[in-house]
């Protein structure tokens, strides 16, 4: 008889557990308060620094600024540059309320991100064709992803891909992170037990933090090419998922 996934272990039972934990934290009003006011101050930079961009006007240091804040992201590229703009600055806004809310609740953002770049060099020590596969699907989508943020290839728009680095390295070195326990549950499903299981995730976002850092890199050189490098880095990435699953089988 065929096994079935436990309720526990879906993607929705783990999101729908995470929210519950989160509404619990959030009924303190001092971190509501802090959070709504942070995302309010940097929404209305955005927007101001935005505006004198748009008239041709803005100088050292506001370029500065607009450049830390991903203000300009979403305003060139069309459709799709709006769309990633919109992605670009809720993911910014992600980075912000869990550094600042991290440090208002006594936990140590920084001490995270140092441990993770300890572990992300564990990314590379491959157990199973499934982790070369997730290093480089979690490289090449993190820089299609960042591609979608910063269509243009921007250089007023490029430290999005900074932010990401440091938010997927944080959630590597941090004890049941969000992020990790979320890509646990999607991508292993009924082997979240197994030892394996854990690695392949982590190999999935140490490539995730390598793309993102290369479309910075890219970007501040005048490359632009993070679209189609990141489309190359998938098809090796199918590649070792093929062979994965044939001699798995």
């Amino acid at each position: 008889m065929e096994t079935t996934v436990e309720k526990k272990y879906t993607v929705g039972s783990y999101i729908s557990g995470y929210l519950s934990n989160l509404a619990q934290t959030l009924k303190n009003p001092r971190i509501l308060i802090i959070s709504l006011l942070l995302t309010i101050l940097v929404s209305e930079t955005q927007f101001l620094l935005a505006m004198m961009t748009a008239r041709g006007d803005i100088k050292n240091p506001f370029a500065i600024i607009s450049m830390l804040l991903y203000a300009n992201g979403g305003m060139y590229g069309g459709t799709i540059g709006i769309a990633g703009g919109v992605l670009g600055k809720m993911l910014l806004m992600m980075f912000l309320n869990s550094v600042v809310l991290g440090w208002e609740m006594h936990e140590k953002p920084l001490g995270n991100f140092f441990s993770g770049i300890g572990r992300s060099f564990s990314a590379f020590a491959f157990k199973r064709l499934y982790d070369p596969a997730a290093w480089l699907f979690g490289a090449g989508t993190a820089l299609l992803i960042y591609w979608i943020c910063n269509i243009t290839q921007n250089r007023m728009n490029c430290m999005v891909g900074a932010y990401l680095v440091v938010m997927v390295i944080g959630s590597l070195g941090k004890k049941n992170s969000f992020l990790y326990g979320l890509l646990l549950h999607l991508f292993c499903g009924k082997r979240l037990e197994d030892p394996r299981s854990g690695q392949t995730v982590t190999s999935l976002m140490g490539g995730s933090a390598t793309g993102y850092l290369a479309g910075t890199i890219l970007t501040a050189a005048g490359i632009q090419m993070c679209m189609q490098i990141g489309a190359v880095l998938l098809l090796p990435a199918l590649l070792f998922l093929i062979l994965g699953r044939l001699i798995n089988h």
